[in-house]
């Protein structure tokens, strides 16, 4: 993301990369990590927020595993188990697809977190201004949309209780601070819609801005 100067050349890259990594093996995924690496190492704090959240889509990933596991067709890896035994291929498929997945959370919240509210509020409502020739309010929608997604850091740093006695109170502590965060984010909507929106000026695309986005598209192009 430091690379990019032009936020909506950010938000279109990423866009692209969640479609494009999805089509993609390993060797395509490894190429992926080498952007995301340069990212870790130069924001150390973001990176502890993406393992926040990944480990609260545990659950998640282990419906991807035993899905994967047991239910897609390949070489059982036990023979004398059976039908009950988890194929090659389907463990092969499960990992590579919860890795897609850290990637693109992963890109996603340095996005936030090195991203203005306002430049994404502003990339967002130019990405879509094509849109208002279908009679859609692109700015109200991007105004919204920007003021939820700034809340998503907040709401992974939220720290759990150790405590297995306190899990109750927690997860409803947790979902209270949630709700909270939300109206606060539309209460903001309001006021900025009475204000007038909200107009960051987008720094002029450079040579990066263009290449990789352009790059990406035609990567996804000859995927399909």
């Amino acid at each position: 993301m430091p690379v990019f100067a032009n936020s909506a050349s950010r938000i279109l890259s990423l866009a692209l990369l969640t479609i494009l990594v999805n089509t993609q093996g390993w060797f395509g995924l490894l190429i992926f990590l080498i952007p995301l690496v340069f990212l870790y190492y130069k924001n150390p704090k973001p990176g502890k927020q993406i393992v926040l959240l990944a480990r609260r889509l545990r659950w998640f990933f282990l419906s991807i595993v035993i899905l994967y596991f047991w239910f897609y067709p390949g070489t059982e890896l036990i023979p004398l188990l059976g039908r009950y035994s988890p194929t090659i291929e389907g463990i092969n498929q499960a990992v590579l697809r919860i890795s897609s997945l850290l990637v693109i959370i992963s890109f996603s919240v340095f996005l936030l977190r090195l991203t203005p509210r306002e430049e994404i509020i502003s990339a967002i409502q130019l990405l879509l201004s094509p849109l208002a020739y279908l009679g859609i309010d692109c700015s109200r929608f991007a105004l919204r949309l920007g003021l939820v997604l700034s809340i998503v850091p907040e709401m992974t740093s939220m720290q759990p209780l150790a405590q297995d006695k306190k899990k109750k109170k927690n997860l409803s502590a947790v979902i209270d601070h949630a709700a909270e965060m939300v109206k606060k984010a539309d209460e903001q909507t309001i006021v900025y819609e009475f204000k007038g929106p909200v107009v960051a000026k987008l720094a002029r695309p450079g040579i990066i801005d263009i290449l990789v986005p352009l790059f990406l598209f035609i990567w996804l192009l000859k995927s399909f």
